[in-house]
C-alpha cells in the first residue's frame, strides 16, 4: 500500500553539513569537496539504483555534474553560518514501476524547483532488498539567474519590525530603558532578516507537499491514492505512526524489538480495528435500511390486495422434517470423507519426506554443505592457515547464501553462517522451515475440515427448527399445485422486484435441496431413491479417484550424486 512522506531539512554549516559530503551520500559516489580540500567517500553503492541531475533555464552546461555543481555553491556561500543547499526526502509509492519512480520524480523537480531558478541532484534508494523504495532530492539553496547563468544575488534582506498599529518597534537600550540612538542622534528600529528565497516560506513547503501528491496520484489508481495532510487536518480521529528510523529497523532485522517499531505495530492495530469497527457499522445499518425498506414495500402491498391464502402444508410436514434431517446427515458424511482424505495425504507426505524429502530441501541441503565445508576445513586448519581459511569460509558462506536465496526464495533467513557449529544449527532450522511449509497447506486444511465436522455434527444433533420446516413444507405443496393446475401460475400479479428477503429459508448446507429443483413433489419411495442415487454417484466418484495416477506411488526424483 502507497505512504506518503515528504520531508524538507538544511545542509547548514553551522550544524557541520556540507553539500559535497550530502551529495556523496546518496549518490554512493566520491566527491571532493575544493573549498575544504576534502573527498568524501560516505555512499553504500548497493542502496542507489538511480541518479540524475535537472537544471534551470539558463544553466552552465558544465552544472550537469552534480559535483561541479554543489562545489561551485559551496564556494559562492561564505558566511560560517551559510546553507548552501536543502535536502527533500520523499518516499516512492511500491505500487510505481522503476520507470514510472523516475517519471514522477523529474516531473516534480522541473515544475517545482526548476521553474523557480533551482537546480537539483536526485538519487533513488531502497534497502537493498527492494523494500522502502525512496528518494532524495538536494537542491542548491540559490537561484540561477537565466540572463547571466550566475548565482542570484541576495536571498535575505532587513526590514523593520511593526508592532500591531503597524508603526516600527523602538529599540530599547536594556541599562537606560530609553531608545537607542546612534553616533550621529539618530533613533535606532527594531529589525529582522527576511528571506527572499522561495524554499524558506512556509507557503512554498506546502506547495511543495501537496504537488507531490498530486504527481504520485496522477500515476496510482484510485483504491491506492496517498494524501499530504495530517490526520487531523483529514479531520480523521486514527492514531498517527511515529517515525521509526534507521537504526529501529536495522534492530528488526537483526531479530530485536524496537521500541519505536513496537508503538508504531500496537497503533496500527488500534487503528485496524477501529476501521474494521466502522466498516462493520456500515455494512449492518445498510443492512438494517435493506430490511426496512423490504418491510415498508411488504406492507405496502398488503395493504393494496388481499393476502392469498396459505397452502396446506401440513400434508408434507413429515416429508420436509426427514428431507432437512437426510440433508444434513449426507452434509456431515461428505465433510467427514473430505477429511480422511486430508488426514491420509498428510500421512503420505509425512512417510514421503522420512524417504524422499523435496527437491527444495535437496537444494538447501547442497547449498549449505558447500558453506559448511569451507567452515569446517577452517576450524581444522593450524593457527598459520586459519586466519585465510576463515575469509575464505566468509567468502564462500556469502556466496552460498546468495545462491541459497535463489533455490528457496520465500525462506526468511538465508544467511549462512561462516561458524562451523552455527552453519549445523543454520541447517537443521532450514529443515524444519522447508518442512513447515511444505506441510502447512495440508495440516490447515485438515485443521478447518475438523472445525466444519464439527459445526456439522453440532447442527445435525440439533432438531429442524419449526420455520425451517414450515418453510420447505410450503415449497412441496406449492408445487404440488402447480404440478396439479399449471395454469395456477398466470393469476399471480407479476413480482415487482422490491420482495423482502425470505429470512425462513433452511441454513445452506453446502449443497441445495433437492427440492429446489424438483417439479413434483416427491414421496417416501422416492426419498429412498434420491438416497441411493446419490449413494451410488459418491462411490462413481471415488472409484475414479481411486483409478488415477497416485502421486505417492510415483517415481520419486533422482538424487544427485553417487548412489550404492
Amino acid at each position: 500500500m502507497a505512504i506518503y512522506h515528504l520531508s524538507v531539512s538544511n545542509v547548514s554549516r553551522a550544524s557541520g553539513s556540507k553539500a559535497t559530503a550530502t551529495l556523496s551520500y546518496i549518490s554512493g559516489r566520491r566527491v571532493h569537496d575544493e573549498r575544504r580540500g576534502e573527498t568524501y567517500d560516505y555512499g553504500r553503492k548497493e542502496r542507489v539504483l538511480r541518479v540524475g541531475t535537472l537544471l534551470p533555464e539558463g544553466a552552465p552546461a558544465e552544472y550537469a555534474d552534480p559535483a561541479v555543481l554543489f562545489n561551485a555553491v559551496e564556494l559562492h556561500e561564505t558566511g560560517r553560518t551559510a546553507r548552501p543547499a536543502k535536502k527533500i526526502v520523499v518516499a516512492l509509492p511500491r505500487e510505481f514501476t522503476p520507470r514510472q519512480r523516475v517519471q514522477a520524480l523529474e516531473e516534480y523537480i522541473r515544475e517545482n524547483l526548476n521553474a523557480d531558478g533551482y537546480a537539483a541532484t536526485y538519487a533513488i534508494h531502497d534497502d537493498g532488498r527492494g523494500n522502502n523504495p525512496h528518494a532524495h532530492i538536494l537542491v542548491a539553496n540559490r537561484q540561477i539567474d537565466p540572463a547571466t547563468g550566475g548565482w542570484a544575488r541576495l536571498k535575505q534582506r532587513m526590514e523593520y519590525v511593526l508592532d500591531e498599529r503597524g508603526e516600527r518597534v523602538p529599540l530599547i537600550d536594556p541599562e537606560t530603558g530609553r531608545q537607542k540612538t546612534d553616533k550621529r542622534g539618530r533613533r535606532q528600529w527594531k529589525r529582522t532578516s527576511v528571506s527572499l528565497n522561495p524554499l524558506d516560506r512556509k507557503a512554498k513547503l506546502k506547495a511543495l507537499r501537496e504537488s507531490w501528491a498530486n504527481t504520485c496520484n496522477a500515476r496510482l489508481d484510485e483504491t491506492a491514492r496517498i494524501d499530504h495532510r495530517s490526520l487531523e487536518d483529514q479531520g480523521s480521529d486514527l492514531e498517527p505512526t511515529i517515525h521509526e528510523g534507521y537504526a529501529a529497523r536495522a534492530i528488526e532485522r537483526a531479530g530485536g524489538v524496537s521500541e519505536r517499531c513496537q508503538t508504531n505495530r500496537e497503533i496500527r492495530r488500534s487503528n485496524s480495528l477501529l476501521t474494521a469497527v466502522r466498516a462493520e457499522l456500515g455494512r449492518i445499518f445498510d443492512r438494517l435500511g435493506e430490511l426496512f425498506a423490504a418491510k415498508i414495500g411488504r406492507l405496502r402491498r398488503r395493504q393494496a390486495r388481499p393476502e392469498p391464502a396459505e397452502p396446506n402444508w401440513r400434508y408434507f410436514e413429515g416429508d420436509a422434517r426427514r428431507q432437512l434431517e437426510a440433508d444434513k446427515a449426507d452434509h456431515t458424511a461428505a465433510i467427514r470423507g473430505k477429511l480422511m482424505d486430508a488426514r491420509a495425504d498428510v500421512g503420505n507426505r509425512e512417510e514421503w519426506w522420512r524417504s524422499h524429502g523435496t527437491e527444495e530441501h535437496e537444494a538447501a541441503k547442497q547449498i549449505i554443505d558447500v558453506a559448511r565445508a569451507a567452515s569446517r576445513e577452517a576450524r581444522d586448519a593450524n593457527i598459520f592457515k586459519r586466519g585465510r581459511l576463515l575469509r575464505n569460509a566468509e567468502q564462500v558462506a556469502g556466496e552460498q547464501s546468495e545462491r541459497l536465496r535463489g533455490a528457496v526464495p520465500w525462506l526468511e533467513d538465508a544467511d549462512i553462517p561462516a561458524d562451523w557449529d552455527q552453519a549445523n544449527r543454520f541447517r537443521m532450522r532450514t529443515t524444519k522451515a522447508i518442512y513447515d511449509h511444505d506441510m502447512q497447506p495440508r495440516t490447515r486444511l485438515v485443521a478447518e475440515l475438523e472445525r466444519r465436522l464439527e459445526q456439522a455434527e453440532r447442527a445435525e444433533s440439533e432438531r429442524p427448527s419449526p420455520e425451517q420446516v414450515k418453510a420447505l413444507a410450503l415449497r412441496m405443496a406449492e408445487q404440488r399445485a402447480q404440478a396439479e393446475n399449471p395454469t395456477q401460475d398466470t393469476k399471480r400479479p407479476a413480482p415487482s422486484g422490491d420482495e423482502p428477503l425470505d429470512l425462513s429459508e433452511p441454513e445452506d448446507w453446502g449443497e441445495a435441496s433437492p427440492f429446489e429443483s424438483r417439479q413434483d413433489p416427491r414421496t417416501k419411495a422416492d426419498l429412498l431413491n434420491e438416497i441411493r442415487q446419490r449413494t451410488d454417484r459418491l462411490t462413481g466418484q471415488r472409484e475414479a479417484e481411486q483409478r488415477q495416477i497416485d502421486p505417492w506411488s510415483a517415481q520419486p526424483p533422482q538424487r544427485r550424486g553417487h548412489g550404492r
